[in-house]
């Protein structure tokens, strides 16, 4: 006789690496059965579940017809955790890799930790190198005798193309440990691309509108605000919570580009209006609301409708959502008429022709090395984390001016540098703080079965 059985797997340690879980099976007689058994056992076609997010229980639930098996009584449940039922081998006598060895060799967690960290500082580099370079290339694009801010805006999102060889070298060899989890409908992911996409483009023209208009160091002080607007929205969307770390590194990187206002001021536009000052400084607090906005949206989408942790679900919202501002940036471009004075624009250019698209070719790489930086941010921490490292590259473009542009070096730069970099190590520290209690809290929170059974009933 056959009997249907339902099974919880409650995991006690890393899920690779034949680690081991406790297997909890009920069949429709009313019997309860209790073993141990490596991770990798549990699954049809070896596929796993996603550890990696802390607090979260992870389950799988699969139908098996096996044998009928003897009732076990509740008292004598721990008796049968070593004994091997059909189709799973007695592994009882195994040494739990990660988990007994940790004297011997370093654990998959703290191995994974490492890698997180390692990328962690890679998209740091990316958001600030990236940063300052295509700051400085769009000022020279604007020295030389570039005007269009709509080609300002379409630099910055139209990149995206250097990344489409990434989706010809990968393909998809065995299912991953995200292979169990639903996947987000087309409708779901249509909309997350195309909201993303047209904040990016909105985000783009407003700071590309206001850096027209507005003094540097006047601009830099208004797009300081964007740390406090998406402290906001991740207050009420991403459930951030403030901690004395937290609020020192804010109140840090919020002033260090602001004492860029009270720099000496040499290139404010005598012919500027004031209708243009009030246009771009209304330009310049909107984009920054925006950008805010975009990155908590962006962390949300993670965790609520994209529920993967790859590299290919990372790839595709840059593309995606840099496809869309690209589409939008392209028409506003030509509807504008802009579009119709770039072969002027172009043959006016004080470098060359081939210097023109030179600068905007490599503006255009430059925004999207920044793009997979902020994004990649996102994706390993938060939007807060993103664009903490974002302002913490406003004061640095100002030094590098002063090596490629000649400008003059003042003191409240330096100083500026400083409390940027002050800033940046107390998150920094923060974040460690956080990840070493989520780490620990993993180990020790435990779920009764019922809470389990209570959780997926819910799902």
């Amino acid at each position: 006789m056959k009997a249907e059985e339902f099974w919880i797997l409650l995991p006690i340690s890393d899920w690779s690496n034949g680690e081991y879980g406790l297997v909890f099976g009920f069949n429709n007689l009313g019997s309860l059965i209790c073993m141990q058994a490596p991770f990798h056992l549990c699954f049809s076609q070896a596929s796993c579940f996603d550890m990696r997010e802390s607090q979260e229980v992870q389950l799988c639930v699969e139908d098996y017809a096996v044998n009928e098996t003897k009732p076990v009584e509740s008292n004598d449940l721990l008796n049968h955790i070593d004994q091997p039922m059909n189709g799973f081998p007695n592994h009882a006598d195994q040494p739990m890799n990660g988990f007994l060895n940790n004297a011997d060799q370093p654990t998959i967690k703290h191995q994974r930790s490492y890698r997180r960290w390692f990328l962690i500082t890679l998209y740091s580099v990316f958001v600030l190198s990236g940063q300052a370079a295509a700051t400085l290339l769009g000022r020279l694009y604007y020295d030389k005798g570039g005007n269009s801010k709509w080609m300002g805006s379409l630099v910055q999102v139209v990149g995206f193309p250097i990344l489409l060889p990434y989706y010809c070298i990968t393909t998809r060899k065995t299912p991953s440990r995200n292979s169990i989890l639903p996947n987000p409908s087309a409708s779901a992911l249509a909309l997350v691309y195309v909201s993303l996409g047209l904040l990016v483009a909105l985000t783009s023209y407003l700071e590309s509108l206001g850096l027209a208009h507005l003094p540097a160091s006047t601009f830099a002080l208004i797009t300081s605000s964007r740390l406090a607007f998406n402290a906001f929205f991740s207050f009420f969307l991403n459930s951030v919570k403030f901690t004395p770390y937290l609020i020192n590194s804010l109140v840090l990187l919020t002033l260090s580009p602001t004492l860029l206002a009270f720099q000496p001021e040499n290139e404010i536009s005598s012919g500027n209006s004031k209708h243009n000052y009030v246009l771009g400084f209304i330009a310049s607090v909107a984009g920054s609301a925006a950008y805010g906005l975009l990155l908590s949206l962006t962390q949300l989408s993670f965790l609520k409708v994209l529920k993967r942790n790859t590299i290919r679900v990372l790839m595709d919202v840059i593309v995606y959502e840099s496809l869309v501002a690209t589409i939008v940036t392209l028409v506003g471009l030509f509807a504008s008429g802009e579009g119709n004075k770039l072969h002027t624009e172009i043959e006016e250019y004080e470098m060359g022709k081939v210097s023109y698209l030179l600068t905007l070719s490599f503006s255009a790489i430059c925004w999207n090395l920044f793009n997979i930086g902020c994004v990649g941010l996102i994706f390993e921490t938060s939007s807060l984390l993103s664009n903490s490292i974002v302002v913490l590259g406003l004061p640095i473009i100002p030094i590098l001016a002063v090596f490629v542009f000649h400008d003059i070096m003042h003191g409240i730069k330096a100083i500026s540098l400083v409390l940027a970099v002050w800033g940046f190590l107390s998150y920094l520290y923060q974040y460690y703080l956080d990840d070493k209690s989520s780490n620990t809290d993993h180990i020790l929170n435990t779920s009764t079965l019922e809470d389990i059974n209570d959780q997926f009933g819910k799902a």
